[in-house]
């Protein structure tokens, strides 16, 4: 399972779990047009999955990764920074060593923990 899949059964999962969890794919970077320009997308280090918890409106941000794809530095600091905006930010990694079913579930799992965590912070 590529990270692209994982990412599409995660955010399919989670809409199945009801969860209050509403997810969309991010793209980052910059993309050429048919028309030869350039089109820019959210900036480098964005979240795969970007999205909000139900009913509190916070942020969710969720990066995805395959089993050996590397976390950049412009991840993590998007992720940190999110955080301290008050969003619930995340590294979900697809584990090759159980089904993928079983590494949805642990991704579906990861974010509910998280979003207990927040709802329970003091």
């Amino acid at each position: 399972m590529i990270e692209q899949e994982f990412s599409n059964a995660l955010r399919l999962a989670l809409t199945e779990a009801r969860i209050g969890v509403t997810l969309y794919r991010q793209q980052s970077g910059k993309v050429r047009t048919d028309k030869g320009t350039w089109m820019e997308l959210a900036p480098t280090g964005a979240s795969d999955l970007v999205g909000c918890v139900a009913p509190e409106g916070w942020m969710l941000q969720v990066e995805i990764k395959g089993p050996r794809t590397r976390t950049t530095a412009e991840q993590a600091h998007w992720r940190a920074r999110w955080a301290a905006l008050g969003a619930i930010a995340l590294e979900i990694r697809h584990d090759p060593r159980v089904s993928p079913a079983a590494s949805v579930a642990a991704g579906v799992e990861s974010i509910r923990a998280a979003i207990h965590d927040r709802r329970h912070r003091p």
